[in-house]
């Protein structure tokens, strides 16, 4: 019985770290309506992080310096289509 419960956490460890989970952070202020990079010249005070999707769904746009509209969610990246043979 123990055996099968070490054999399970085995288990179940190797398949949680081969799991891909990604959240991409960024950066707003207080009184900004964007988001930014962690090294935006920007936003140089003040910021706090969050996850992306967490600032578009608040309202917050990508800050157009920084470049910040490249950083992209799991959501935001298009879904490969295979084709029928």
């Amino acid at each position: 019985m123990k055996n099968k419960n070490l054999l399970f956490i085995a288990i179940l460890f190797l398949l949680l770290s081969f799991t891909k989970i990604k959240a991409q952070t960024v950066y707003v202020t207080e009184s900004g309506k964007k988001y930014h990079a962690k090294n935006c010249s920007i936003a140089k005070t003040g910021k706090k992080g969050m996850e992306l999707s967490a600032a578009k769904k608040a309202g917050y746009e990508a800050c157009k310096s920084c470049k910040a509209e490249d950083l992209k969610t799991e959501t935001d990246k298009p879904k490969e289509v295979k084709p029928k043979k």
